[in-house]
């Protein structure tokens, strides 16, 4: 009889109590429900095991019916719902834990044409390790998982992998991790052939690339004392270099010079130009040439000027424009502008040089 009155008055004290100690006879006062693994040796601790579910979809409520807002459950991942995790149901959905929604990813498009990579160089032979952001737009906010490495061509040597994440609502990027040793040195482009849900492309990159409406600039001077002939770079080791291509000019004489752009890269590049000379009101349009490496150095260059001549007097110092697309790899294009404004100061015994290359498109 004892026995039975002190049964039923544990009972009655839980009930009161409404709370549950694992591992603790005094759970924690706000708790309804306290586990407690100190006393449990240092290698032999124990975790939480939630309620496994697969469920279908994001706002199922068939796998569990009627769920109440705030039950806790982790997804498998396996039934439709992608997000494996834990989750909860807010009354109209199941979320993650950081309230994130669990949609299946999509996005509208991917921009392999605005990779980028940083640090922004590499080198033949020595051991690259950074990342590779890729664009894309019109994101739902989903979560997407790590991927598998993708080897380059073309430079080969570099691997990318997808980083895990959530998209953006709107418009984002994609980070790959970029690991391995080059075969060549920037500026050659590593090409990547990339698929990422629906959306497939190739992204190229070189270490030498602008996003659109960015700038790169120089001033420099040229002695009144060079020869004929003399090259800028001849000169100068960090003129611009944007997708292999080197802004440069040769002195002619002391009224004029010729405006260059040269090929520096270990691969063929084919190219587009137009030009406008403002001072003398000439234009050259020139459409896909193929400008060689250096192994031939005759075809590695354009003289972009109409007759190869441009004014850099102090009284005729003329701007010269020259709109150049690139072709970075088979369905990519890049689109440049190029200016020369070139000059000699009253009193001085040398041209000063203002050169600056923006990205178009």
């Amino acid at each position: 009889m004892k026995k039975q009155i002190v049964g039923i008055m544990l009972l009655l004290n839980i009930a009161l109590l409404a709370q549950v100690g694992v591992g603790t006879s005094s759970p924690n006062s706000s708790a309804i429900l306290d586990v407690d693994v100190t006393s449990l040796p240092a290698n032999g601790k124990k975790g939480f095991l939630g309620p496994r579910v697969a469920l279908s979809s994001n706002t199922d409520q068939t796998t569990i019916p009627s769920p109440a807002t705030g039950l806790l459950v982790y997804n498998l991942g396996t039934g439709g719902l992608s997000t494996e995790g834990y989750l909860y149901w807010n009354g109209s959905e199941w979320r993650k834990l950081n309230n994130g929604t669990t949609v299946d990813p999509s996005i509208t498009s991917l921009e392999c044409g605005e990779a980028q990579m940083s640090p922004a160089a590499f080198t033949a032979g020595e051991a690259y390790n950074g990342v590779m952001t890729v664009p894309y737009t019109g994101g739902n906010g989903g979560s997407y998982s790590s991927g598998t490495g993708i080897a380059s061509t073309g430079n080969t040597g570099l691997t990318a992998t997808l980083q895990a994440g959530d998209l953006s609502f709107g418009n984002g990027e994609l980070v790959y991790t970029l690991t391995g040793t080059p075969a060549q040195s920037s500026p050659n482009a590593a090409n990547f052939a990339l698929s990422f849900l629906t959306e497939s492309c190739s992204a190229a990159v070189s270490g030498d690339v602008l996003g659109i409406g960015e700038t790169v600039t120089k001033v420099v001077t040229m002695p009144n004392s060079a020869a004929a002939g003399t090259l800028l770079s001849s000169l100068y080791s960090d003129l611009p270099v944007i997708d292999g291509l080197r802004m440069d000019l040769a002195r002619v004489d002391a009224s004029f010079y010729d405006p260059r752009i040269y090929n520096v890269s270990d691969s063929d590049q084919q190219v587009s130009y137009q030009t406008f000379a403002t001072q003398v009101n000439e234009n050259e349009t020139n459409l896909n040439v193929t400008l060689t490496t250096s192994a031939t150095p005759t075809t590695s260059f354009v003289q972009v000027d109409a007759n190869n001549i441009t004014y850099w007097t102090t009284s005729l110092a003329e701007v010269l424009t020259t709109n150049l697309q690139v072709k970075v790899t088979d369905g990519v294009w890049r689109w440049y502008e190029f200016k020369w404004w070139c000059m000699e100061i009253t009193g001085s015994n040398e041209k000063t040089i203002f050169m600056s290359v923006v990205r178009k498109a």
